[in-house]
């Protein structure tokens, strides 16, 4: 690292800090801290978005995953037709329409407060963990690449970030995430041009010999379900995984409910479907370049180290003087994009689903950025300790995905079923759990399986519940105008 690396690296933080802090005079109220007053562009929104699903350790590994793999991970993108119907056809424009801060007030809404406060908590639970692991991730990659120490740089990016997300709100979550996309993208496309000018025969050669390895096959039409990545896996559990992602998680919603009107949220919506597609795309065509690369100049050993560890190689041995700190800008970037976005939701589910549902005094902008900033520091702290926390904190990530398919379940049969009750809801939320545990704990079903088969079962057995043991439907003012 020279001079001029971490001069981009301090330039970085101090723009950063300066667009967050920016928003802080404007949060009047809690619509402005949690849903931006519904004044912010769609292209924004869409931005963060993408910004926010690139975590630190994605933007490393995944261009190690493609020299060492193919592209055929990609697959589960298949679901994105079926997935962009039912998320702008019926879930976003729902919420957007009812403009509750979590949107986990459907379930008491609809169904009664024990649904409710219990996807809450286990949201609330799993996404703090998960605030740790996303801090944890860029200081370990960033100690491996460079010798710097995990502590400091764990608290200078939870502190730098809970700052910024504290004071700002979602505005300041939205506006940075969409500048910290610029950042991430342009080391990328930075890594690009130097490896074009560094392989002999420049892309042409790249195409040819990834073809010549079958770098670039998509499609496997195996009909085995321990297949971690196929076709039909794809087609039908990436429908699933795309609607656990982006349909019922609050910290994706939350900015696509912060735009201006449904269709603007909608089209937000799409445009991160289809970019976030398209980046991972380009993100593999790197790791195809990697290989050629290291293919031509095998002396170099880039073949030789583990698929998470190529990329940082090549970053540390073939980057001139600047690139090397925009690369660790665009490594702290998508960490950051990551936490903020989960610190504003996590606030938001807290207060909207706890606070203002049991405590006597209202809730306020100033509460709003004292939990921000108590979630911040927790997640900071569970980050510090993640070297020992390992293995929890892989649980905390299984639970989570093992958690979107029975939500799934849940928001789809109390949408499109008018007779589905509260108590049968509530068993299949629990028999989609059992079902999403029992799939990775007792069989080898690839992971892309498992909310189809959860939300499946959650949807089954609260339908046919509702049938047999009838009991009253609770239905909010939107299900009765169906």
């Amino acid at each position: 690292m020279t001079t001029i690396d971490y001069a981009v690296i301090a330039f970085y933080f101090a723009t950063i800090v300066a667009v967050g802090v920016s928003f802080s005079g404007g949060q009047k109220s809690l619509k402005d801290y949690f849903l931006g007053g519904n004044d912010v562009p769609w292209w924004a929104a869409a931005a963060s978005g993408i910004a926010t699903l690139v975590s630190a350790v994605s933007y490393l590994s995944a261009p190690g995953v493609a020299a060492t793999g193919d592209f055929t991970l990609h697959q589960y993108r298949l679901g994105l037709p079926v997935a962009i119907l039912v998320l702008c056809g019926l879930l976003l424009p729902y919420f957007h329409r009812q403009q509750r801060y979590s949107i986990y007030a459907y379930f008491e809404e609809r169904f009664d407060l024990k649904a409710r406060l219990c996807a809450s908590a286990l949201f609330v639970v799993l996404k703090v963990c998960y605030i740790g692991l996303a801090t944890y991730a860029p200081a370990l990659v960033i100690q491996t690449m460079f010798g710097w120490s995990v502590w400091p740089v764990v608290l200078f990016v939870g502190a730098v970030t809970t700052i910024y997300t504290m004071l700002g709100g979602i505005k300041a979550v939205i506006w940075t995430d969409a500048l910290q996309l610029v950042v991430l993208m342009g080391g990328l496309v930075a890594v690009g041009v130097v490896l074009l000018g560094r392989i002999e025969g420049g892309l042409g050669e790249v195409v040819a010999v990834g073809m010549a390895n079958d770098k670039f096959r998509f499609l496997d039409f195996s009909f085995d379900l321990t297949v971690r990545y196929t076709f039909w896996g794809g087609l039908v559990g990436g429908t699933f995984y795309l609607l656990t992602q982006y349909g019922v998680d609050q910290a994706e919603l939350q900015r696509f409910m912060a735009t201006r009107t449904p269709r603007d949220g909608n089209l937000s919506l799409v445009a991160t479907l289809l970019m976030t597609f398209a980046f991972g795309l380009f993100v593999f065509f790197i790791g195809t370049m990697l290989f050629v690369f290291y293919t031509q100049q095998p002396e170099k050993g880039g073949l030789a180290v583990t698929s998470n560890e190529i990329f940082p190689k090549f970053i540390i041995e073939e980057l001139p003087a600047g690139l090397k700190g925009l690369l660790v800008a665009g490594v702290l970037s998508a960490a950051m994009s990551t936490i903020s976005s989960v610190l504003n939701s996590v606030t938001t589910v807290g207060i909207a689903d706890f606070y203002n549902r049991f405590a006597a005094r209202p809730s306020s902008v100033a509460l709003a950025r004292g939990v921000t900033l108590a979630v911040g520091l927790i997640g900071t702290l569970i980050a510090g300790f993640a070297g020992s926390l390992g293995n929890i904190l892989e649980l905390a990530m299984t639970l989570n995905s093992f958690f979107g398919g029975p939500l799934v379940g849940i928001f789809l049969l109390g949408m499109l079923s008018k007779r589905a009750t509260a108590n049968a809801a509530f068993a299949g939320l629990l028999t989609g759990l059992g079902v999403a545990v029992w799939l990775g704990s007792a069989t080898q079903v690839s992971f892309l399986w498992y909310g189809a088969f959860s939300a499946t079962a959650t949807f089954a057995t609260g339908w046919l519940l509702s049938l047999t043991i009838g009991g009253r439907p609770v239905r909010t003012a939107d299900a009765e105008s169906r």
